[in-house]
């Protein structure tokens, strides 16, 4: 679970405050040649609580920063979600980005609770989309006419 960030998002948009939260969970670190914890995410669930989850980039394939905090809101017995944001910081320059979710992530998001179609997945300071949108052939295809 994570705790609001003691400093103001004034002047930062609408998700100002929860892209300042994933930003404080960024911790990369090297493990061999591989990079870990340089993607955070917050996900605010369906009952308020916020949890902070890291990607883990391994040879055994790892996990995105979306699914490590959906993984810790999961462990809770919470599966609907109103909110998430997944971010990065340049190495070289220090900029922060807002990152879209990759598609695995997006399918994980509505696999886990139907309801999550409708929570705004934030894409920058003052944007966010419902994950409907960001999925928009979500349903399962109606079966090919008989005779295949």
């Amino acid at each position: 679970m994570v705790d609001s960030p003691n400093r103001s998002s004034a002047g930062h948009g609408q998700f100002g405050e929860l892209i300042a939260q994933a930003a404080a969970s960024l911790r990369p670190h090297y493990a061999g040649d591989r990079l870990c914890g340089d993607v955070a995410s917050v996900v605010v669930a369906s009952d308020g609580q916020r949890f902070c989850g890291v990607c883990v980039d391994t040879a055994s394939w790892g996990l995105c920063a979306e699914r490590s905090a959906l993984a810790a809101m999961i462990a809770t017995g919470t599966y609907s979600f109103t909110e998430i944001v997944a971010v990065c910081r340049e190495a070289t320059t220090g900029r922060l980005h807002v990152l879209p979710p990759c598609g695995i992530c997006r399918e994980f998001m509505q696999q886990i609770d139907a309801r999550n179609l409708d929570a705004r997945v934030v894409l920058g300071e003052g944007e966010a989309v419902l994950l409907r949108d960001l999925l928009p052939r979500n349903a399962w295809p109606d079966p090919l006419p008989e005779g295949y």
